[in-house]
């Protein structure tokens, strides 16, 4: 049912329970004065709980909201938000509903009084806007959540979701819990901590020639979030995109020059690294945006979706190319062969699939395993193929024969980093474990654990 049918009239019940929350809240239940942000506290809510509904992905009765300028539309007969009278507004109104049916949201559990207050307190402040554009998308007025603290010692290992090389290879960078840490590549010991990162770090990508670090993130369900992170200076990390649930993915330009994101909205973003402003938005995927790839020239942009496809486009202007459906369940990962050339996809069907760019036919088969497939990276004339058994296997694109296995880790490998002048490959696990093996030779340089202040107990 739309936002906009008849809903029955708000009880004084209803009324009185959420002028408490309010209260309780520390808002004004009744000034003239709102002390609640459109972008801060209201856009949020709306993102989180309403535009899954109301969005450009769907329009229950016609009507976004994923917009300011969209949620002051009227629906039918009724003002959806009259600023100063809150229960004259179709939008209170029906979130407030008794009636599951006519309530807003539908197939989902109410909003918490506490958020209905914040919303009832904004609308009778005057329904102020504070953002830049009535009809920029919320998530770009959002701005980044606040965050709590790093934990000062770990309890237990947090997964190794994300590693990344610094340019000459001296550190090694991995996510954490609201944070990312900076190890030394040579003797293991923590270098230094940067907190204020989104809960989970879900991709971390260095820019070619530069110094910015991409960091793709979120709190799944809740928030996401892209950031730059300028390894040379002390300054706060610029955000180029907040959204409402977890992005996961991030890579630059082979020139640096921009920076290709997407998550769990099934968009796939372009940034220019420079402006930070989006210069693409992609909307082919219907289902989570898994990963993303340049092709080596820069000229071609690749993504692996959990709708089971990979898609590609012209990265510049974005037209669609072609669309591979040759996977049997989600495709998680994608990447170029060394040309750019052929396309290689992973799946939780367990299988590696190539794929011709400029004639393409129905995908063949790469390789194909008895557990599930968790990574995967080219380098050079071969790929790693991270597997759920803590192995990783090294493969020449062309002959797909596998030149060495990296074997060790006790739980599903989870991330992969390659630093080229060393020769270096970092693999880390879902048990916190991170690896440094020497590809020249395929020996293991070093293990640790990538969480401060953890200790292991011997025998557990």
């Amino acid at each position: 049912m739309s936002l906009f049918k008849t809903a029955h009239l708000v009880s004084l019940t209803a009324l009185w329970i959420v002028g408490s929350q309010l209260v309780a809240a520390g808002l004004p239940a009744s000034s003239g004065k709102s002390a609640v942000s459109f972008t801060a506290d209201v856009a949020p809510i709306l993102q989180r709980r309403c535009v899954a509904c109301h969005g450009p992905e769907k329009s229950k009765g016609r009507y976004r909201l994923d917009t300011f300028a969209g949620l002051l539309k009227p629906g039918g007969d009724q003002a959806t938000v009259i600023a100063g009278r809150p229960e004259k507004s179709r939008l209170y109104q029906l979130l407030v509903e008794k009636n599951p049916d006519d309530r807003m949201p539908q197939d989902a559990e109410p909003l918490p009084a506490a958020e209905i207050a914040v919303i009832r307190a904004w609308i009778a402040g005057g329904a102020k806007f504070d953002g830049a554009s009535t009809t920029a998308a919320l998530t770009l007025l959002m701005p980044r959540p606040v965050h709590p603290p790093a934990p000062q010692r770990y309890a237990q290992p947090w997964p190794v979701t994300a590693l990344a090389f610094n340019a000459d290879g001296s550190e090694l960078i991995a996510g954490g819990c609201h944070e990312i840490t900076f190890w030394s590549a040579t003797n293991h010991a923590l270098l230094r901590r940067v907190g204020g990162m989104p809960e989970r770090i879900q991709a971390l990508a260095l820019q070619p020639g530069g110094n910015w670090l991409a960091v793709a993130g979120g709190a799944p369900g809740r928030s996401g979030e892209l950031l730059l992170l300028n390894l040379l200076s002390n300054t706060a990390p610029r955000t180029l995109a907040v959204t409402g649930d977890a992005m996961l993915c991030a890579t630059f330009s082979p020139d640096g020059s921009r920076l290709a994101a997407g998550g769990t909205d099934k968009f796939l973003r372009v940034f220019a690294v420079k402006s930070g402003s989006e210069i693409l938005r992609l909307e082919q995927h219907s289902d989570w945006v898994h990963s993303v790839a340049f092709s080596p020239d820069g000229q071609r942009l690749a993504s692996a979706s959990r709708d089971r496809t990979a898609r590609i486009y012209n990265s510049t202007n974005g037209a669609a190319i072609t669309t591979f459906r040759g996977h049997e369940a989600a495709v998680e990962f994608v990447t170029f062969n060394d040309d750019g050339k052929v396309l290689l996809t992973a799946g939780t069907d367990r299988k590696v699939r190539f794929s011709g760019v400029s004639e393409p036919g129905k995908p063949g088969e790469f390789a194909r395993f008895e557990v599930a497939v968790t990574g995967l990276a080219r380098v050079e004339q071969s790929v790693f193929i991270a597997l759920a058994d803590g192995r990783v296997t090294q493969r020449r694109l062309v002959k797909r024969d596998e030149v060495q296995s990296f074997t060790g880790h006790g739980d599903r490998v989870t991330a992969l980093a390659f630093h080229a002048a060393s020769q270096r490959l970092a693999t880390g696990a879902h048990d916190g474990k991170v690896r440094l093996w020497n590809l020249t030779d395929g020996k293991l340089l070093g293990e640790f654990t990538a969480s401060p202040g953890f200790v292991e107990v011997a025998g557990k």
